[in-house]
């Protein structure tokens, strides 16, 4: 559970891209970041452990330049498994290529075994005998490049062969000023603006560019998405495989929030929706429990549509908004927002 962004154009990227992080990172993210910048005939990567502030405090993040850029923020459990080698986006092997993921590979150990003897994975910690699963996906990506397939042919490929949930953002040497999307089902925003375009996993991180960039949408799910100038191709990923159309019940998913926070206190983003009972994710689309976890096993990734529902409570005024910054995974000042109900006049 992370959140990303990417852009083309003149605007300064550096800030842009971590501004856009910075909105996002409280919800679900802030444990690690990074940036990877096309740089002519090569690529700019910087990444490390933290929240966007911390990392611009300790590293030379701010100072990338370019006009094309895909940054990460990461959302972490444990210390041991948020290092910077674990943090996105990853580098093929030859630097030619940069890819960051959001989601879960559940197939990725059994796809690392075919990989590992040809490629470095930089993420593998050998105490444990683990590997962060997005790591696979830019080696998977790189071989079949290697084999002949254009980006987007690589990225057809993979997509029946990735079991789990998965949006992949790519940018390569060779294709200046263009970034691919590939999207399974998580619900996503791009931006077009004159001669810029702009992709964020939630609305929020397209807070400074909203009024100069007005052609905000949501693109479709099974999506193959191509960024360029004041531009964006979608075609489908996946023609064999047809992606659900669910729709939230806000309303219903609102009062089960209030009930969390009336019954729990003061909650973060990720705590409510941990409250959500499958029976209530299930009702919440209109579908049966069954039917949800089917679709969950799927890979289908709704937790960044649970934030129009926060959205939703905000607008009405029944919840408060607030960030609180504690020590997470080792590292003082974590921003997380957190929620609780709004104070009635008896």
């Amino acid at each position: 559970m992370c959140q990303l962004a990417a852009y083309v154009g003149d605007r300064p990227i550096a800030p842009l891209l971590l501004g856009a992080l910075e909105h996002q990172e409280s919800y679900l993210g802030a444990s690690a970041t990074g940036m990877a910048v096309l740089k002519g005939d090569g690529i700019s990567l910087m990444k490390s452990t933290g929240y966007v502030a911390h990392v611009k405090a300790t590293t030379g993040i701010q100072e990338l330049t370019g006009t094309c850029a895909i940054a990460h923020s990461r959302l972490a459990f444990a210390p041991e498994h948020n290092t910077a080698e674990k943090s996105h986006p990853f580098l093929s092997d030859d630097g030619r290529l940069a890819l960051m993921h959001n989601g879960v590979i559940k197939n990725h150990r059994e796809l690392w075994e075919g990989l590992r003897q040809t490629h470095t994975f930089r993420s593998y910690s050998p105490d444990a005998d683990v590997i962060t699963d997005s790591e696979v996906a830019v080696h998977m990506l790189s071989d079949a490049v290697a084999a002949g397939k254009s980006v987007p042919g690589a990225l057809r490929w993979m997509a029946p062969r990735i079991i789990g949930s998965f949006l992949l953002g790519v940018i390569g040497v060779g294709e200046p000023d263009t970034v691919y999307i590939a999207n399974w089902h998580q619900p996503c925003y791009l931006a077009l603006g004159d001669d810029e375009v702009m992709f964020v996993s939630s609305k929020a991180g397209l807070k400074e560019v909203k009024d100069e960039m007005t052609n905000i949408f949501q693109p479709p799910k099974n999506s193959l998405m191509k960024l360029t100038r004041g531009k964006v191709e979608i075609t489908k990923l996946d023609p064999a495989r047809k992606a659900p159309d669910l729709r939230l019940d806000l309303k219903f998913m609102g009062d089960r929030f209030v009930e969390v926070l009336e019954e729990k206190g003061p909650r973060t983003f990720l705590q409510m929706r941990r409250e959500m009972h499958p029976d209530d994710l299930a009702q919440g689309y209109g579908i049966t429990t069954r039917e949800w976890e089917a679709l969950r096993d799927s890979g289908v990734f709704m937790v960044n549509q649970f934030i129009d529902v926060v959205e939703a409570l905000k607008r009405e005024d029944r919840i408060v908004e607030y960030v609180d910054r504690h020590t997470e995974l080792g590292i003082e000042g974590t921003p997380r927002f957190m929620y609780t109900l709004r104070a009635r006049d008896n």
